[in-house]
């Protein structure tokens, strides 16, 4: 589905209502062809608000911000118009900091065949297309809060490369809930708009796929957005080959907001300092004159003088000629403070690190950097995201494991494996490997204390690969001795009594 034009401009209609995407739910459980049309148009007007705030947030970070459409009515004719657009910077930022390796299965249980199922679930993970799937609907929620993928089987016939994974553009992309608790998956919907006015909708159950046709009015970019579209006419039903919604949701944070949505206003106000800024300067230079009682020669004019650069004057009588320059400059000073400000809030609300913050040198440890220069809060972020990302990536394991099943005859149980993220192996390095020495100390077992200290983010495999170096410093569990805790025959050392 196609958003782009030639010459899109600003939708200012939909700035005021930027709190995150709306949830679509149903009360209907079980999609039919007698009600799938009323239930799509239901959902529809609700996702046509999605729409026009997610294509707002699209062409915000991608440059069209509303300091472009400023007016001045004092000298209009100095009037920059400069987009900082620090939204594109905290977006390149998460993107790069949650994803910073592709994220991959790892096994939960100590079982070989279990390993060994979990690394063929891996090679059909990367066979698929899900990793680069993963960074476009990375880069979606956090621009516009919501992405979405698309799971199918492959239509070739390629036993190394059984399922397909998409990314789908939000805009045409969703997902209808169910409104009983747990809030189960009714149906998933993709929007194709063919032309101005028609569009294809291809809505999934899990029984079946339903295509339909429908009506839309309305332009994507802006002035004009799309204001309505309509399901018509079922064309076509088909058995869903799945037996899963294969359209799953991820959201950046639980109010489907975008990663710099809540720090807009304060975007705006840098974008305004730093027009303002230049106007400042650009005013100086092209400052003002005023003549007092200044008679110039006939055909002398404010070009002439403006070209000449110099003018004679001549007095007479009483009333003195004065030619004098406005040259009133900005204090650039205050103004780098007040922008400074608005940035480091800015870099807060969004939890983007920051060397403003950093103070200069100092002599403070890495971990009190790590915390003043909000790191901390970037880690905290990425994390919470992470949760999220697991959550919805479970309902892709469902439809992924279905495929694989009945395409290569892999099984393997959704309990049995979890989705791992790389990040941050090597931060703080010395405070890790520290740590999981002292819970060594303290007779934690290997896999605790490597998880605990954040040393290992896969502990069962890292250990498993490096087992005998492990036990060569750990000791193996053979040797361990084993204390019974019910035991009171225990004769404490140098007291010559039992131990109660």
């Amino acid at each position: 589905m196609s958003y782009t034009t030639d010459n899109p401009t600003l939708n200012t209609g939909v700035v005021n209502t930027l709190f995150g995407r709306r949830q679509i739910f149903t009360s209907v459980d079980v999609i039919t062809r007698d009600n799938v049309i009323s239930v799509v148009n239901e959902a529809l007007s609700c996702h046509i608000l999605n729409l026009c705030e997610e294509d707002y947030l699209y062409w915000y970070r991608r440059g069209l911000q509303p300091i472009l459409a400023r007016k001045k009515e004092i000298r209009p004719e100095i009037n920059n118009k400069i987009v900082v657009n620090n939204a594109n910077q905290v977006v390149v930022f998460k993107n790069g900091y949650f994803l910073t390796k592709p994220a991959f299965y790892v096994s939960r249980k100590e079982d070989e065949e279990i390993t060994q199922k979990v690394k063929e679930l891996n090679e059909y993970l990367y066979t698929s297309g899900k990793q680069q799937a993963d960074n476009e609907v990375v880069n979606w929620f956090h621009t516009v809060g919501v992405g979405a993928l698309l799971i199918e089987p492959n239509r070739e016939n390629r036993p190394t490369k059984p399922v397909n994974v998409y990314s789908l553009d939000p805009r045409s992309a969703f997902v209808v809930y169910s409104l009983r608790p747990g809030n189960r998956p009714v149906m998933g919907v993709n929007m194709v708009i063919v032309d101005d006015e028609k569009v294809k909708l291809d809505v999934f159950t899990e029984d079946a796929v339903y295509r339909i046709s429908g009506g839309i009015r309305g332009r994507m970019v802006t002035n004009d957005p799309v204001v309505e579209a309509t399901a018509i006419s079922v064309d076509s039903v088909e058995p869903n080959p799945v037996g899963e919604i294969p359209i799953v949701e991820y959201t950046y944070n639980e109010n489907r907001m975008g990663a710099f949505e809540n720090a807009i206003p304060l975007m705006d106000a840098i974008n305004l300092a730093e027009s303002n800024r230049l106007d400042g300067v650009e005013q100086f230079i092209q400052s003002l004159c005023v003549a007092v009682n200044c008679d110039f020669e006939e055909g002398v004019n404010a070009n002439t003088i403006r070209q000449a650069g110099m003018i004679k004057l001549k007095n007479y009588g009483e009333n003195k000629a004065d030619f004098k320059i406005l040259s009133e400059q900005l204090d650039q000073s205050q103004t780098q403070v007040t922008i400074d400000d608005l940035y480091t809030q800015m870099l807060e609300k969004c939890a983007v690190p920051s060397s403003v913050r950093d103070g200069g040198s100092t002599s403070d440890n890495v971990g009190a950097v790590y915390l003043r220069s909000g790191w901390a809060l970037a880690d905290t972020a990425a994390r919470n995201t992470e949760d999220l990302f697991k959550v919805a990536n479970k309902r892709f394991d469902k439809v992924f494991l279905n495929i694989l099943k009945r395409k290569t005859g892999l099984e393997i149980d959704i309990d049995d494996f979890e989705l791992q993220f790389t990040r941050n192996e090597m931060s703080n390095l010395l405070v890790k490997t520290q740590g999981a020495m002292n819970m060594k100390e303290l007779g934690f077992a290997p896999e605790i204390a490597f998880a605990r200290s954040g040393l290992s983010n896969d502990p069962l495999n890292d250990i498993a690969i490096s087992r005998k170096y492990i036990d060569a410093k750990w000791g193996a569990n053979d040797n361990a001795e084993v204390i019974d805790e019910n035991r009171t025959d225990l004769v404490a050392d140098g007291l010559g009594g039992e131990v109660v």
